[in-house]
């Protein structure tokens, strides 16, 4: 169990919120389509759905981000029309996005007041109380004083989630809330969630995980390309008949093996299991990254890695666990060439490098699927078609005489469009359009369709649904198959468990130590995760495995 104890039934009365009849409309997509829902009072719903299905577009009209097109709204009963969020907010409606919507040079208190009415009369320092009294009460910590560019991914998470309960929303839409978060914190969110829906707080709540998703939920609604399949009472259901009703037809449900993805998972049974086929034994195969004593510092100037060594051999998955903000970033912008070592040594295929660039690196062959894939994978004004020569607009095939190839360009695209399974109107489409899973898509398939020798992966599958999951996993491990050395760095304890050959530890900018896939459990890994060296394992548990 992912919880300590489920949700009950309970009786509903009151409906907080109602949807009728909602359509939203961009152009060549119908993102919404008659969409008829409800909220209940005290009830955690979830909505589910693969990427591209509507629920984001579908989150943003109730939180007053995007006017819909046609249908009405009411909020306790009295009908709205949202033209921004602030109307939202007031009405007691506050949305934690998937994508943070933070303003990065500012602190986290001046974040989490932005937009409230009254704020110059409000008190800085009380300000920092009421916050810390509410991350000591959830075990949300942050730092009311720090900047938002100072702060991990899963700590920017953590200032979403303080910033919707600071203001007291009666309703709260959950976008994706546990992508970022290591197990130990997504099970506190759960009791956190339970605790708000006793005090009668109605959640919206959207995940791709059926484990969560059977446990928490009240009722469940799943949208497919756009419309309400169905809506139902999670005791009527299972995790089958959902992934039927989500995924639709018959080919996608083959090639994602559904069964497979909705058996239990590692921290339900603390079992071992791995759902890539296991690679070549990885010291038969090339060295093709090798790190001694790397430090390096983070965007601010702090010490951010601080004695990094380690390999990565030609035709295997390095898996990278870690709590969030432990340095895995900064270790793969300097992999990649973005960020520059302080001292330490890092030869790449037999060579040693010295302050490599971003072009270098690629033409060695290093892909890079970062963190943030809007702020740094893609350029969502561009098509779909440009996105995927971003890499690669110096090809012959491409361009000539210093002009573009529209046509190759375009044809090029449309028949990734096709082999990567990405869900567009055309290569024509800006990139923006898509959804998170789509564009995650784009950027797998502009990295690995190149020549690559090694392909750093950052959270790779983080918010995206079962079938975009399974099609990137594989996808990866095939490519690790043909020879490819691959970091996935992950806090997702339970991918690293089913995509790695080995499993390195970080911890404070350290490698606590690796493990081979048989050595590894999620309790083991956990400890190591805490910064614990001197744990009763394997030698590889303990020692830093360099040869």
């Amino acid at each position: 169990m992912i919880m300590t104890k489920k949700i009950r039934a309970k009786k509903f009365q009151n409906l907080p919120l109602e949807l009728k009849g909602i359509t939203k409309k961009f152009p060549g997509i119908i993102a919404n389509d008659k969409v008829e829902f409800n909220l209940r009072e005290g009830e955690i719903h979830t909505i589910l759905g693969e990427n591209g299905a509507g629920k984001s577009t579908l989150m943003n009209i109730i939180a007053g981000l995007y006017p819909a097109d046609e249908g009405e709204i009411r909020v306790f009963g009295e009908l709205v029309n949202f033209t921004n969020p602030r109307q939202a907010i007031q009405k007691s409606i506050g949305m934690v996005f998937q994508h943070f919507m933070l303003v990065r040079n500012h602190t986290v208190a001046e974040n989490i007041i932005l937009g409230m009415p009254g704020v110059a009369a409000l008190e800085l320092k009380k300000v920092h109380q009421q916050i810390r009294e509410i991350s000591e009460r959830y075990d949300l910590f942050v730092d009311p004083a720090k900047k938002i560019q100072e702060l991990s991914v899963g700590e920017q998470q953590r200032v979403e989630i303080v910033k919707v309960l600071f203001k007291g929303a009666k309703i709260l839409i959950l976008d994706e809330p546990t992508a970022v978060l290591t197990p130990q914190e997504s099970k506190a969110l759960y009791e956190i969630m339970q605790r708000m829906a006793n005090e009668k707080h109605s959640i919206i709540f959207i995940s791709h995980k059926m484990k969560e998703v059977m446990n928490l939920s009240h009722r469940i609604t799943v949208l497919s390309r756009g419309k309400v399949m169905k809506t139902l009472n999670k005791e009527d259901t299972d995790p089958e008949s959902l992934a039927d009703l989500m995924i639709g037809n018959l080919e996608a449900k083959e090639s994602i093996k559904v069964s497979e993805l909705l058996k239990e998972t590692e921290i339900d049974k603390n079992e071992n299991y791995n759902t890539c086929s296991e690679g070549k034994k990885y010291r038969s195969r090339k060295l093709t990254v090798s790190l001694k004593d790397i430090h390096a510092a983070n965007d601010i100037g702090q010490p951010t890695l601080k004695g990094i060594s380690l390999n990565i051999y030609a035709g295997e998955i390095l898996g990278m666990a870690g709590v969030s903000g432990n340095g895995q970033p900064e270790l793969a912008d300097l992999l990649s060439g973005m960020r520059r070592p302080i001292q330490g040594s890092y030869i790449f295929e037999d060579t040693p490098l010295e302050n490599p660039t971003v072009n270098e690196m690629i033409e060695k062959g290093v892909g890079y699927i970062p963190e943030d894939r809007k702020r740094f994978g893609i350029s969502s004004g561009m098509s779909i078609a440009y996105n995927f020569l971003i890499r690669d607009f110096n090809n012959p095939k491409f361009i000539s005489n210093h002009l573009l190839n529209i046509q190759n360009i375009f044809d090029y695209g449309s028949n990734k469009i096709q082999e990567f399974d990405i869900r567009a109107p055309s290569e024509k489409t800006p990139i923006g359009l898509l959804s998170g899973g789509n564009m995650q898509k784009v950027i797998l398939a502009r990295e690995i369709s190149r020549s690559l020798k090694l392909l750093l992966a950052s959270q790779p599958t983080r918010g995206l649904d079962i079938h975009a999951t399974s099609f990137i996993r594989e996808q990866i491990c095939k490519a690790r198959d043909r020879g490819l050395a691959v970091l996935w760095i992950s806090e997702d304890l339970d991918e690293l468990l089913m995509v790695s050959d080995r499993i390195a530890v970080i911890f404070d900018g350290r490698i606590v130590g690796i493990l081979t896939k048989e050595e590894a459990s999620i309790n083991l890994l956990g400890q190591m995760m805490t910064g614990m060296e001197n744990i009763n394992s394997s030698d590889s548990a303990k020692n830093f495995d360099y040869a």
